[in-house]
């Protein structure tokens, strides 16, 4: 079995993606070209609460606050590769439970259920080390679980940031797919946003995901279930390994599925490709880029 620092050769290293996979450990990067999984390390070694990404910048919470990345400083070549990560305001923030993106930029909750706008532009001569960027408070909620696209998955249930703060329904959701048609995953079952929040799939879901093109994701009691848009709708999606899923993501044409157990597994549209990468205890993934 591979080690944290071994490297995987699958060719050239462009058309690459980074995949981030948050760990009670630190944080995990993972070179991805298509489905094929190439170098992973550990690039930053606090616990990761939650995790987020778009095509410019990783967002890492952790116990201690936020921590933010540009993936213009990545170093693609170092085996396993890296990511610096600057601190942002770790005073005003709380240990953070949930990250993401917004139409205005990033999104953050922290465990007082407080969600804060993060202006995430380094101070002058700032490096890993130092503060960078700034946040603003923009919401409370009962306990945030949750940031996808502007939506708040909450407590007391879905929240929307834009011009104000505003509940949008539901008595509580683990998660929100806030890409093309909004989804929320709750313990009362998968739900679309329509005219109001319409019944999508029966159970109790925790994750939900999307890449807001028809194609979207959700993980139950009863495992991972996938809708696409080849008039299937909602079915069950069989992972090469009999590990539960912890978490799932989209991003640069990429299907991202991570297990409790810390096996990560890729899907470009030709079926599921999966590397064990020897850390359990996994909070979150995300893909780098946007679809």
């Amino acid at each position: 079995m591979q080690t944290l620092t071994e490297k995987r050769v699958f060719g050239t290293k462009t058309g690459t993606t980074e995949v981030f996979v948050g760990t009670e450990t630190g944080l995990v990067v993972v070179t991805v070209s298509a489905d094929q999984i190439g170098t992973f390390g550990l690039t930053d070694r606090e616990p990761v609460t939650a995790v987020a990404a778009d095509s410019q910048q990783v967002l890492v919470g952790t116990d201690s606050g936020l921590k933010t990345g540009r993936l213009a400083d990545a170093d693609r070549a170092s085996s396993p590769p890296t990511v610096p990560l600057a601190t942002v305001d770790p005073e005003v923030l709380d240990r953070i439970t949930a990250v993401g993106f917004g139409s205005d930029g990033p999104l953050v909750g922290d465990a007082s259920g407080a969600v804060y706008a993060v202006d995430t532009e380094p101070t002058d001569n700032s490096d890993a080390e130092s503060d960078a960027g700034s946040v603003t408070q923009v919401g409370t909620t009962a306990g945030v679980a949750a940031i996808d696209g502007g939506l708040i998955a909450a407590a007391d249930g879905v929240y929307r940031v834009a011009e104000a703060f505003t509940h949008v329904g539901l008595v509580s959701a683990a998660d929100v797919a806030g890409h093309g048609v909004p989804l929320a995953a709750t313990s009362d079952g998968l739900f679309r946003l329509g005219n109001g929040w319409l019944a999508a799939a029966e159970g109790s879901f925790r994750r939900v995901a999307s890449d807001g093109h028809g194609h979207a994701s959700a993980v139950g009691d009863d495992g991972l279930i996938t809708r696409s848009d080849d008039g299937r709708g909602w079915h069950a999606d069989e992972l090469p390994i009999n590990e539960a899923v912890a978490d799932i993501a989209y991003g640069s044409g990429i299907r991202a599925a991570v297990t409790e157990a810390g096996t990560l597994c890729v899907n470009a549209g030709d079926g599921w490709r999966h590397q064990r990468l020897g850390l359990p205890s996994v909070r979150g993934v995300a893909v780098a880029g946007a679809d």
